[in-house]
């Protein structure tokens, strides 16, 4: 099961420690369900991206893939489609049954970089395995925009597990959304148990291109701007991207190499017992990719509104090799719902500085909110 803030920090302050920093660790980066790592000073430039072998460490690889290194000071500029791996200020030393999933911030994700955990010996991109003891790394590949990075930035956050999984049966699903509310429409009703389609671990949703007038975002490919990670309300949204308005045929082309922001036509909820993780629905229904980034904490969707309407899901769009159509309702992604240990201490709302609730797509907080 899912380890909730109150363990979260006993693994960091409690009398056994597991989790370690070169830093000290700020409580701000200990989330209802995760834990916000941060990046160190230095950055090492590779020839291309990499896993280890069970029998080979990081350190190993960047001593022969390196092309170059440099320290990491504020506003240091990472280009666009390049590899670079940044050593981690926190570290671990783990318990046997311990162990941990990476998912990028989602902020990271909105400005399409590609940002994924590793680990000596671990042939696994964002995964801690049991035991694990020594240091974490961060890849970064920036696909859309040139940024600006410092050190102590959080670019990606873990979740801590025990050895018993803490996924839920559809018949458990079924009746949480009958007691408490999971998914509800656009208007805020919660769906029937007909229309919830279940599948293996989680609740299938469905894309938004026909509730409101611009039903996304495209990336443009000629920003002559890098975004500043630690800036938030300041760019200009044209500056970057190209609203999408509502298509009157209910379809909507996605086209290789573009990168878009569309949403869910589902409403989500996450009762503090719960915790979540959107996946990239089957490979066999379709040429593309639709989500990059984001843990859903508990109380996501529902602190703000005790048992309410729910918050859309945004979603990171991309088509593979060729171009694939999208209608409207057609099925997206799947929600996958994760038992917690305990309820937390502190649940996702506005108090804890929430951003991404609401309706409809969203831009990363890096940008004026001028199209909502």
């Amino acid at each position: 099961m899912t380890l909730p803030y109150q363990k979260i920090k006993d693994l960091i302050f409690g009398a056994n420690p597991m989790i370690f920093s070169k830093r000290l660790i700020q409580g701000s980066q200990i989330q209802p369900a995760s834990l916000d790592l941060t990046l160190s000073d230095r950055v090492y430039r590779t020839s291309s991206s990499f896993l280890p072998k069970r029998d080979e460490t990081i350190w190993e690889i960047l001593k022969a893939r390196t092309l170059y290194d440099f320290e990491l000071k504020p506003g240091t500029i990472l280009e666009r489609n390049s590899s670079y791996i940044i050593p981690l200020n926190e570290y671990v030393d783990l318990a046997p049954g311990m162990y941990a999933y990476s998912n990028p911030k989602s902020s990271i994700g909105r400005v399409g970089m590609f940002v994924r955990l590793l680990c000596d010996r671990t042939p696994r991109f964002d995964y801690i395995p049991p035991g694990y003891k020594g240091q974490l790394y961060l890849e970064i590949i920036p696909l859309d925009f040139v940024v600006k990075i410092h050190p102590g930035l959080a670019a990606n956050q873990v979740r801590f597990r025990t050895a018993e999984h803490g996924r839920i049966r559809e018949s458990d699903l079924r009746l949480s959304h009958a007691k408490r509310g999971l998914i509800f429409n656009q208007a805020g009703s919660a769906l029937s148990q007909e229309d919830i389609i279940i599948g293996a671990n989680g609740i299938m949703l469905t894309i938004d291109l026909g509730s409101r007038g611009i039903i996304g975002y495209r990336a443009k490919h000629d920003t002559t701007q890098a975004i500043d990670l630690s800036r938030v309300d300041t760019y200009e949204p044209y500056d970057f991207w190209e609203p999408i308005t509502k298509p009157r045929a209910g379809e909507l082309i996605l086209v290789p190499n573009n990168f878009y922001l569309l949403a869910t036509r589902e409403r989500v909820s996450f009762p503090p017992e719960f915790a979540g993780e959107i996946a990239s629905y089957d490979p066999s229904s379709g040429e593309m990719r639709s989500h990059y980034a984001g843990f859903f904490d508990p109380g996501f969707g529902y602190a703000e509104s005790g048992a309410g309407a729910g918050t859309t899901a945004v979603l990171e769009v991309r088509a593979h090799n060729v171009p694939f159509r999208l209608t409207h309702g057609q099925i997206i992604c799947k929600m996958e719902y994760e038992r917690m240990l305990e309820t937390p201490d502190v649940v996702y709302s506005a108090a804890l500085g929430s951003t991404y609730t609401g309706a409809g797509p969203k831009l990363s907080k890096h940008f004026k909110q001028t199209w909502q």
